[in-house]
């Protein structure tokens, strides 16, 4: 029973039992307002399980009708099992006529509802989606003119710029239902406690995936009001490259959970990051990352290198007026990979370094040291006590953080 549960924790359940609502909604608004879509999650059913976000006032006029509601909720049931058929987000017209898109929430093979965001039109077409956003409503008992006044107000966006927007919301999707299921899972083995080494092993799994999930959601809503600002203030200018950096880092958090990957896939991902706080903090963040050749080959542990540098970032750059560089240095040395993290910006708390030492929680500093706790966590579980690591104060300003991994494999 115990190995079932690990195969599919998710079976049986609905968005509800796995998703944290509130959270959802959150991010949902924020999306929608950054990206400028309209946004709502649906169950199996096409039922909303959240509040909408951003609705075009067309698509509000058409749903106080009975007879739109139920057009609606079928359409956008039909479009979220679409998605899930394909295993890919899907884009189509929808019953009033715009242009949605629908993303599937699927949690260990399991479907459970979309996202769905759009109710726009694609600037190159707009006249043709016009007339077509009229004929389909007509039916319902508005006049012509009334529909033409309000399909006029929908927006109209490239679609390149729809694409990057589902492609987060999907991402972003999967990885909160990621969380709920850790918690269920969690749960649910505590109560079948029959095997007791079976048990362990499953719990640890399942706390793995909590704390990883604790950590991602700080640098998500951090770069989710990012887009937001950086849309507004250069009209988009810089948006694109946002999306696709915070895409492409959260599908490679959620895709590599727990598994080993190349040390260069590691420093890509960082890159990336770091190309995105760079994009935030402007001048006030320099960043140099440097690794051997020889090391090229080598694997890691996932998601051990960002964990770090989001800790260098917030506590070493967010704090400080004046530019603060942080480094990333890959090396080897006989059996073992040094991996090193600095910066000299505002520099640990001596009495964090004790607390973190001692495996204790620093709670005066909250949210990113549960990264590196967590970072520390994980490696001593993955090599025991081949694993080493040193945090240290940099005279009067700066942390230095140092993980020695061993080359050979597992404990």
């Amino acid at each position: 029973m115990i190995q079932q549960l690990a195969e599919s924790p998710a079976k049986g359940l609905s968005v509800e039992d796995v998703v944290d609502i509130s959270v959802l909604q959150r991010i949902q608004d924020r999306f929608a307002k950054a990206m400028g879509v309209a946004a709502v999650t649906v169950d199996r059913n096409g039922k909303p399980v959240t509040e909408a976000s951003n609705f075009q006032s067309i698509c509000l006029t058409i749903r106080s009708t009975e007879k739109g509601l139920a057009r609606c909720m079928k359409c956008d049931a039909t479009g979220a099992l679409k998605s899930y058929r394909a295993g890919e987000p899907q884009t189509y017209l929808c019953s009033g006529g715009m242009i949605d898109v629908a993303a599937p929430i699927i949690i260990d093979g399991e479907y459970m509802g979309g996202i769905l965001c759009g109710q726009v039109v694609l600037t190159e077409k707009r006249e043709a989606f016009i007339e077509k956003i009229i004929e389909r409503n007509v039916p319902l008992g508005f006049s012509e003119d009334y529909l033409r006044s309000m399909a006029k107000q929908v927006p109209a966006i490239p679609r390149e710029r729809l694409d990057a927007a589902v492609e987060m919301m999907f991402v972003m999707a999967n990885h909160i239902a990621e969380m709920g299921v850790a918690h269920v899972t969690k749960n649910k083995l505590l109560k079948e406690a029959e095997e007791k080494a079976k048990l362990q092993e499953a719990l640890q799994h399942a706390q793995l995936r909590a704390l990883e999930a604790q950590v991602n959601p700080h640098f998500l809503f951090n770069a989710l009001t990012l887009v937001g600002y950086t849309a507004i203030a250069e009209k988009a200018h810089q948006t694109e490259e946002i999306t696709f950096n915070l895409s492409d880092l959260l599908r490679y958090s959620l895709r590599n959970v727990a598994k080993q990957v190349l040390v260069t896939e590691e420093f890509e991902m960082v890159e990336r990051y770091l190309a995105i706080q760079k994009l935030r903090f402007g001048s006030r963040l320099q960043f140099k990352v440097k690794m051997d050749p020889a090391i090229e080959q080598l694997y890691i542990p996932c998601m051990i290198l960002q964990p770090l540098v989001e800790n260098a970032v917030l506590h070493g750059v967010e704090p400080m007026t004046n530019p603060v560089s942080v480094e990333i240095n890959a090396t080897r040395t006989d059996d073992y990979l040094h991996l090193t993290v600095a910066d000299d910006g505002a520099g640990i708390d001596p009495a964090v370094i004790k607390l973190i030492e001692a495996g204790d929680s620093p709670s005066r500093n909250g949210r990113a040291r549960i990264g590196l706790q967590g970072v520390i966590r994980r490696l001593k579980g993955e090599y025991g006590h081949q694993f080493s690591f040193t945090i240290k104060r940099k005279s009067e300003h700066g942390t230095l953080i140092s993980l020695q991994i061993p080359v050979n494999g597992r404990v």
